[in-house]
């Protein structure tokens, strides 16, 4: 009976690690590295499908807007060092992205998607 159960777990352990559903993970970007104005890095290539992940450091707040894509952009603002979310990109093109409370200090980036 108990090798029965171990069956039936590793049965279920496998079938979910089989259906669930995937992303594609690329990247992760960092805004306000080091304590600068910055995103790091601030250009990037990525393919079609594939994931970013960004995440605030230090320096917030911060937030991550991208050119005419709203459905993508997160304009609240992060104020917790540490916090993060992950973008999808399905579209290839040029997503220009930036900060904007410190846009002005060239805190921009561009993600490129093949």
């Amino acid at each position: 009976m108990k090798t029965f159960i171990q069956t039936l777990w590793v049965m279920l352990i496998a079938s979910l690690v089989l259906f669930m559903p995937q992303f594609a993970y690329a990247a992760d970007i960092q805004m306000g590295s080091e304590g600068n104005l910055v995103f790091s890095p601030s250009e990037l290539t990525i393919a079609a499908g594939e994931s970013v992940t960004i995440t605030n450091g230090d320096l917030p707040p911060h937030n991550f807007v991208v050119a005419d894509h709203p459905e993508l952009s997160h304009s609240d603002l992060s104020f917790v060092g540490g916090e993060s979310f992950t973008v999808t990109f399905d579209e290839p093109g040029d997503y220009e992205f930036q900060c904007e409370p410190h846009a002005g200090a060239g805190m921009k980036g561009v993600i490129h998607v093949s």
